[in-house]
């Protein structure tokens, strides 16, 4: 097995103030390790200050200096353009959604930040040694043949079916409460809370128990409970690459309702109890009140098994094999 020593250069990973936020992306990371990966994380608090994008080019050359690393695995398009500010290791970029396709105000249109990291992603596209995307349509947005499709993994262990009045036990909810799981930050426009909360107002006349169950600023390791202890998970956003949060309700059989949005279709297939649905408060009231009086769980989980944290760790290692072999082809086996 070929060993790799990769610098992380993130803008997403989560700290005691925020548990939750870019958890996913440490879950890759760790998921590495039995490939052969060992890793050390160089995270960029860009929410802090946008200076910290500049200090970690300074501290990145400093750690550079210090070990010896294969490869600098850059998480979003500005952490990218922190790590392609050397030429000594080679980069290979994640690009993450918004980076691609653009930052949106609630109206649905770009706003100038988010045509300028759309337009700096697909610059740098083209000046590191790989990149990997999360959906198809991310692949399109950057023209750029050779990017890799490969959406972030769901840990099968962590998330799994478990009793539903269990959960809620546990997280203190009412038991006889029907609740509609939102886990993002309600202020983030594009995640089009106001159109959530819209449909559920709506979907009250019907189903006057409802409520919104949120779980922004939860620890990853708790969200199977709240999964669990759902009703419904419902997407609205505006944009997303590969949603997270749908695959995870995928794997723990949670119903799902989403807009026509990243690789959402893709992911749900067939699986009787999800919907796409028109990025309408009607049309998602109307499917929330079926979920709600069906009462019933779907079979999600037997379609992600592709889609496990181990299956995509051994693409990205197949990534990481490539560049390292295109940088020094007589250094491996």
């Amino acid at each position: 097995m070929a060993q790799y020593r990769v610098l992380v250069a993130t803008n997403l990973w989560p700290d005691e103030t925020d548990p939750g936020y870019g958890a996913f992306v440490k879950e890759q990371m760790e998921s590495l390790r039995p490939l052969g990966v060992e890793y050390d994380v160089l995270y960029i608090h860009g929410r802090e200050s946008r200076w910290n994008y500049l200090r970690a080019i300074f501290e990145m050359r400093r750690r550079l200096r210090a070990q010896r690393y294969d490869l600098i695995h850059a998480h979003f398009g500005l952490s990218g353009w922190v790590a392609r500010c050397q030429r000594r290791v080679a980069v290979v970029v994640s690009f993450m959604g918004d980076d691609v396709l653009g930052r949106p105000a609630r109206s649905g249109r770009i706003t100038l930040y988010g045509h300028l990291l759309r337009a700096s992603s697909f610059v740098l596209a083209r000046w590191v040694s790989a990149v990997i995307v999360k959906s198809r349509e991310m692949k399109s947005r950057l023209k750029l043949d050779a990017a890799c499709v490969i959406p972030n993994g769901v840990d099968l262990n962590l998330f799994r079916p478990m009793d539903p009045q269990e959960a809620r036990r546990e997280l203190g909810l009412d038991p006889r409460k029907k609740y509609v799981l939102f886990p993002y930050n309600p202020t983030e426009a594009r995640k089009r809370f106001d159109l959530i909360q819209a449909a559920v107002a709506q979907a009250r006349a019907a189903v006057p128990e409802l409520e919104i169950l949120h779980a922004q600023g939860v620890p990853h390791d708790r969200i199977p409970l709240y999964m669990n202890a759902a009703d419904v998970l419902v997407v609205a956003s505006i944009f997303e690459g590969s949603p997270n949060a749908v695959k995870e309700a995928m794997a723990v059989n949670l119903p799902v309702v989403s807009v026509e949005v990243g690789d959402v279709r893709e992911v749900l297939g067939s699986t009787e109890g999800c919907y796409i649905v028109p990025r309408d408060a009607a049309a998602i009231a109307d499917k929330i009140v079926k979920i709600c009086q069906a009462g019933q769980r779907t079979l999600g989980r037997e379609g992600v098994g592709a889609l496990s944290i181990d299956c995509v760790a051994r693409r990205v290692v197949e990534v990481y094999a490539s560049v390292v072999a295109a940088v020094s082809p007589h250094a491996r086996g």
